[in-house]
């Protein structure tokens, strides 16, 4: 058996603990003759740029390697399975042998999982194609958390701590915006809320899955300060107002057709702050730290992406059909793993259920902090 793995879409401090899974298991089977890894996600599939994994390297350290350590891509597939590309990656598959793919990534990743089962059952090619999630917007539709997510939730925690510690340092306070990834879900803006064990969270919650309304944003901010004297205010990166358009929008799209901004949402916030309130305002924008920083590694997190390294290749050895790894987690919080199809995950988004969010929207509710809390520093 041969296998190729491929990393896709934006890293996490952990996706290269799901690739040590693969490794772990790919070295303690011998019926597996060689493992690929495409450089910089299915590119390397489609240019023949394959690494091949030594069968007796210690890969330990990728552990504790955030970034993708195979390279990763973000490239969309055609759904017309006679475009060009749907041959290059026959010729790299036909080259190799290669038995197994795997691909290591999030919503629009499944889809490219997807597509290439798809077309290899349409070629009548006995190729096997599995899945092992990965986002830290923890928005997988098959997932109840997704791996990267526990530990980008530890970076932004401390950093709305540290930022509430610096706040409290002045007399004169000012209002903080802090902008936490997130498009079409909040779970990492709403994670923010676990600071509020040490008395030192977010005033106020901004999330994805409820329309923005400015006058009544700058009704709650103003509410705050007065009261407090200053305001911390946490916020998804994309929030949409009441008729579904992006605000900051701008008039560009990715190559998966997600729109664009015009700059960042928390420096439109605090320009709108400034200028209709007259606060002092600062906008932080915590970008790519949120999936990179090592410090913030959470071991569960590690341990998580590991194992689903492992079951996406014991699947394929089981002869088990196409899918991608699902993990569940029970109200007793007890997690399991479970195989389901591409489709389950491929193109969806998981949003936070409405009994995470406060009834004035700009919140979250106890039951929302318990889940959260699960993942802080474990």
């Amino acid at each position: 058996m041969n296998v190729i793995y491929f990393q896709s879409g934006g890293p996490t401090a952990v996706i290269n603990s799901s690739l040590f899974g693969v490794i772990s298991k790919f070295q303690s089977t011998p019926e597996i003759d060689k493992l690929y890894c495409s450089r910089f996600g299915i590119e390397g599939i489609l240019n023949d740029e394959l690494i091949e994994i030594e069968r007796n390297k210690d890969y330990s350290f990728l552990k504790t390697l955030p970034g993708s350590y195979t390279g990763s891509a973000r490239l969309k597939l055609s759904s017309d399975f006679n475009d060009e590309k749907y041959n290059k990656i026959l010729a790299t598959v036909n080259k190799y042998k290669i038995d197994v793919i795997i691909v290591n990534g999030g919503n629009d990743s499944m889809d490219t999982g997807m597509k290439l089962s798809n077309f290899f059952k349409a070629k009548n090619l006995n190729v096997k194609v599995f899945g092992i999630p990965k986002t830290i917007d923890n928005d997988l539709a098959n997932c109840d958390f997704t791996p990267g997510f526990g530990s980008a939730l530890n970076y932004i925690v401390q950093s709305v701590i540290d930022t509430r510690l610096d706040m409290n340092s002045y007399k004169k306070g000012r209002v903080v915006i802090v902008e936490a990834m997130g498009r079409n879900a909040g779970w990492l803006a709403a994670s923010s809320i676990v600071a509020k064990k040490f008395d030192l969270g977010p005033d106020l919650i901004y999330v994805s899955e409820i329309p923005f309304n400015k006058e009544k944003f700058l009704k709650d901010v103003k509410k705050i300060y007065e009261s407090k004297g200053s305001a911390l205010i946490v916020t998804s990166e994309y929030l949409e107002d009441e008729n579904g358009k992006f605000i900051a929008e701008a008039d560009k799209q990715d190559v998966f057709g997600h729109i664009q901004l015009d700059g960042s949402l928390s420096e439109f916030l605090a320009k709108e702050v400034e200028r209709e309130l007259g606060f002092n305002t600062r906008y932080i924008v915590l970008n790519t730290l949120q999936r990179s920083s090592t410090k913030c590694i959470s071991s569960f997190d590690s341990d998580v992406a590991s194992k689903c390294g492992e079951l996406a290749l014991s699947s394929a050895l089981e002869g088990k059909k196409n899918g991608t790894i699902s993990i569940k987690l029970s109200k007793d919080f007890k997690v399991s793993y479970v195989l389901e199809d591409f489709e389950k995950a491929a193109n969806w988004v998981r949003k936070m259920p409405p009994s995470f969010i406060n009834d004035d929207k700009n919140f979250i509710t106890d039951e929302g902090l318990k889940y959260f809390e699960f993942f802080y520093n474990k």
